[in-house]
């Protein structure tokens, strides 16, 4: 999963979330400058190149995405057609029931246990298209509120507050008949295709706001600090390489054994996803449902991003508890 903005270990190789890459990490003189290109550049996305780079130069290459998705069960066609979270609402309205565990037929499981900012600042910026610049953050607005107040109500207290410290609860939970769908990300397939219930879920990505066809993602770049010395920014480099490379990404991401679960984590490489989608059917559907099915912006965010989440916090846990 992709970390947090600004999260990250300082050492010869520096991997960040994209959340403050470019407005603090290359701004502020942080990363050492890659070039003007970068090895195998054709096989990324361009979305996934966009915040890699000022002013013609490379100080980061995409390693990891991640993205918020809709998982849901074959037979439901009403959850299949959606494309919005305003969409996903009017098919499953709020829960009938304030029990922990939703019947099958009732809810959207997520987790609203932690860190409810970077839910609305993801509504924030699809709902603005792009990066949202400082003045547009300010105080909460209503109107992209409204669209988190939604998936809270879908989901409810009791299950959208649980935590038990293990990441994948709610995906056991709806691979056991709970829930109509599950708003988690990607690896947690692993926990479905566990529990035998792979071929009977599908996936999807949805707007979080009211634009069908963007949506944001994270990106993972893997990057070099500016401290590091002169002689060693050579084997920095071959390192930077190798962690972005086509054999060390497949050896990462395939499983070690034909029986065990892969991970289901998602490379910024194309050609790994295909890979991975010839050889496994779930990645196979989060390849063609995710990963190249939205017009993807890169989630991003200014200097200040820590002071303004700390500011508008209080305010988003009171008007999600209204």
């Amino acid at each position: 999963m992709a970390s947090e903005p600004g999260q990250g270990t300082e050492t010869d190789k520096k991997v960040l979330t994209v959340g403050l890459f470019k407005y603090v990490p290359i701004e502020e003189g942080l990363l050492y400058p890659l070039g003007k290109t970068i090895p195998e550049s054709s096989v990324y996305p361009a979305w996934t190149l966009e915040q890699a780079s000022s002013q013609g130069t490379y100080y980061g290459i995409p390693q990891m995405v991640c993205m918020d998705t809709l998982f849901y069960r074959k037979e439901d066609s009403a959850v299949a057609r959606v494309q919005t979270m305003q969409q996903l609402y009017e098919a499953i309205g709020p829960r009938k029931t304030q029990a922990l565990l939703p019947d099958r037929d009732e809810g959207v499981i997520a987790d609203f246990s932690l860190n409810n900012e970077m839910k609305y600042y993801n509504i924030l910026q699809d709902h603005t298209g792009e990066v949202v610049p400082v003045q547009a953050m300010g105080d909460v607005q209503e109107d992209a509120m409204q669209y988190l107040k939604e998936l809270y109500a879908m989901t409810g207290t009791a299950t959208g507050r649980y935590d038990d410290g293990n990441e994948f609860t709610r995906a056991e939970w709806f691979a056991q008949g709970h829930g109509r769908a599950l708003y988690a990300y990607p690896e947690a397939m692993s926990a479905i295709v566990r529990l035998g219930q792979g071929n009977d879920t599908d996936v999807k990505a949805i707007s979080s706001c009211e634009h069908p066809n963007v949506a944001t993602a994270y990106v993972d770049y893997v990057s070099i600090s500016s401290r590091i010395p002169a002689n060693k920014v050579g084997p920095a480099k071959k390192l930077v390489a190798l962690l972005t490379s086509k054999p060390f990404m497949l050896a990462a991401l395939k499983p070690a054994s034909k029986e065990d679960v892969p991970q289901y984590l998602l490379a910024a490489r194309q050609d790994v996803m295909q890979e991975l989608a010839v050889s496994d059917p779930n990645y196979q559907k989060l390849y063609r449902h995710l990963y190249r099915a939205k017009s993807w912006h890169v989630m991003a965010g200014t200097k200040n991003f820590a002071a303004w989440e700390a500011k508008v916090g209080p305010d988003i846990e009171r008007d999600l508890k209204k």
